[in-house]
């Protein structure tokens, strides 16, 4: 070996050690409080087990880590705990810190829909309905569904109103869909807003009333640009004509009220 390929291989055998000395000394310290949980996890605690997963999985006081997330949300979801199964089932059906599987996430949604999770329950539900990751099920899709719904989860609101709507799964029936429209457009979700809308104009499972039908549809944002613009195809521009104005006006005062109470409600700010 002639002494320029010496010098060559030891200046890059002393640059490699350099760069891992300092790799070491630029890693950050594990914070007291992950290492408290380490402990707890390693011993045995599944609540640790869970919370030190949601560390990796999510970062912020320490780096996120798919494979240790992974490790110890599964370790937590073995021993029984429904927000690691949940948690794990939204990694695999995200791709997040793992390879996406739609089946994986799907079995863990499951273990914690049956204890009762209302996210898993919903996000287990809309497989069924769909059939990602799972035989489509549109009766098991209604079940899930109905058990997220009834928790408050605006998704399985949304969704189970739609499926009452159209008579997928259940018997069709407007007056449960518009309730659960409504339930879900309460809570701010605009596609449920304007479905709303839509039974309030046709009279289909409420009472029709265009005033109600104005004003969801204006609460779910239809208009085009930062003016509130009408659009061409805003479903307004046919309720419009069949309505006076005072109705107009009262209508879009029924939408600035519940912007504000909605806002309120949310921002704790007014």
């Amino acid at each position: 070996m002639g002494i320029k390929t010496v010098l060559l291989f030891t200046g890059m055998m002393l640059s490699s050690t350099t760069s891992t000395l300092l790799l070491a000394q630029e890693k950050p310290p594990i914070p007291a409080v992950i290492q408290a949980l380490e402990k707890k996890a390693q011993g045995g605690d599944i609540e640790a087990k869970k919370d030190l997963g949601l560390e990796y999985l999510f970062g912020g006081r320490v780096a996120k880590d798919g494979a240790l997330a992974e490790k110890w949300l599964a370790a937590a979801g073995d021993g029984g705990n429904a927000a690691a199964q949940t948690a794990l089932g939204f990694m695999y059906e995200e791709g997040q810190g793992v390879a996406k599987d739609a089946a994986k996430a799907a079995k863990w949604y499951e273990k914690a829909a049956k204890q009762g999770h209302p996210k898993a329950q919903t996000r287990l539900g809309y497989m069924y309905k769909t059939g990602v990751g799972i035989k489509q099920d549109l009766k098991l899709a209604a079940k899930w569904l109905q058990a997220g719904a009834s928790m408050g989860e605006v998704y399985a609101q949304a969704n189970l109103a739609e499926m009452y709507e159209n008579g997928q799964g259940v018997k069709q029936d407007y007056s449960v869909a518009a309730t659960w429209y409504s339930a879900a457009a309460s809570q701010g979700h605009p596609s449920s807003q304007s479905r709303l809308a839509r039974l309030y104009a046709t009279g289909k499972g409420v009472e029709k009333n265009l005033v109600f039908a104005y004003m969801w549809y204006t609460i779910a944002g239809v208009w085009e640009g930062d003016d509130m613009s009408m659009a061409a195809d805003d479903p307004r521009q046919e309720l419009g004509p069949l309505m006076s104005k005072e109705d107009i006006e009262k209508a879009e005062g029924l939408a600035t009220d519940w912007w504000v109470e909605n806002f309120s409600r949310h921002s704790g700010t007014m």
